[in-house]
């Protein structure tokens, strides 16, 4: 496998953080931990998932064991896979971004990703990452709370791993995020600015990961339809290049939208870039905003929320591709 430039959240790149949160022989991630003193058990828990027709998995260990545990699991999927991530997406109603690569990716390579990201991965309590297998439900995913999740139709070949690492099996077991606890962005360098988009943003250059829409996302907790409502978008965009003329630089830009979906964010934002001859190269974040959250500045920008449109973009912060 051909070697990459190492990442900018490893470790050389890292600000002195916080100490670790210890609990009995349990420790902690820097990004997640419980508001009050709890000793985790190590060990799984597992259960039959019918609907699915697989077993699912959920495997905790203490941080010094975790990108053991997770890379000996994800030898259970097949050589090629898809990449999933989750990040945290600000949204007063839905707390992640889940997003998914195009095409399957060689698990290796995933691998490989998840080792030069390591401080994101193993302790940015914004971010999860995993794997899973085309057309079968086989997936293992590391979330932001640090846990492993497994699914998989062969409960011999898990317990088995999860047995060779000397991981218990718990009946009920109990999980410190079940309990009032903390996340916390990974303290990076500042240079690099948010830990976890900037790892998303690689991980998005190499496997062009796109959004994955729920059919019934526009809904709040109670599954009331929130109709339309306003939307705060982080995009990284550029203007194609013409024949004869220098393309201009990449741009970074926060767009509000009146909408009622994320697809119909998506059209509406994509058609207001095109009419500028522009276009969006990925959506970091898009995250719906409660109208009375919003300042009274940013109110009165918006003539009409009931009316589905783009209706302010801020100040752009230009970037020149070659130096990124």
């Amino acid at each position: 496998m051909e070697e990459r430039e190492k990442a900018p959240g490893s470790a050389a790149a890292r600000r002195e953080p916080i100490p670790r949160a210890v609990h009995g022989q349990f420790t902690y991630p820097y990004g997640v931990y419980p508001e009050d003193p709890f000793a985790q058990k190590e060990g799984y828990d597992s259960r039959y998932l019918k609907n699915e027709g697989c077993f699912y998995y959920e495997v905790i260990v203490s941080h010094e064991k975790i990108m053991e545990t997770f890379f000996s699991l994800s030898q259970l999927l097949p050589e090629n896979v898809f990449i999933v991530t989750k990040i945290h997406s600000n949204d007063y109603y839905r707390d992640h971004d889940t997003y998914i690569s195009e095409d399957l990716v060689p698990r290796k390579d995933a691998e490989s990703w998840v080792a030069d990201w390591q401080d994101v991965a193993l302790d940015d309590g914004f971010f999860g990452v995993g794997f899973f297998a085309e057309g079968e439900t086989v997936e293992v995913f590391l979330d932001d709370h640090k846990t492993i999740h497994v699914y998989h139709n062969n409960p011999d070949m898990v317990e088995a791993t999860l047995e060779r690492l000397g991981i218990p099996f718990e009946m009920d077991l109990k999980f410190f995020w079940d309990l009032p606890h903390y996340h916390e962005p990974l303290p990076l360098n500042e240079e690099y600015g948010d830990d976890f988009l900037t790892a998303f943003e690689d991980m998005a250059d190499l496997y062009e990961l796109y959004l994955d829409e729920e059919e019934e996302e526009n809904i709040d907790s109670e599954g009331t339809p929130l109709g339309v409502t306003c939307w705060k978008v982080e995009v990284r965009g550029y203007a194609p290049p013409k024949k004869g003329v220098e393309a201009a630089k990449g741009f970074y830009s926060t767009i509000y939208v009146n909408a009622n979906s994320r697809k119909e964010v998506v059209e509406l934002i994509d058609e207001h870039l095109a009419s500028k001859e522009e276009q969006v190269d990925l959506y970091l974040q898009m995250a719906r905003v409660p109208v009375e959250l919003l300042t009274s500045d940013m109110r009165k920008l918006n003539a009409d929320p009931d009316e589905p449109c783009v209706w302010f973009e801020s100040e752009r912060v230009a970037f020149d591709w070659d130096q990124s």
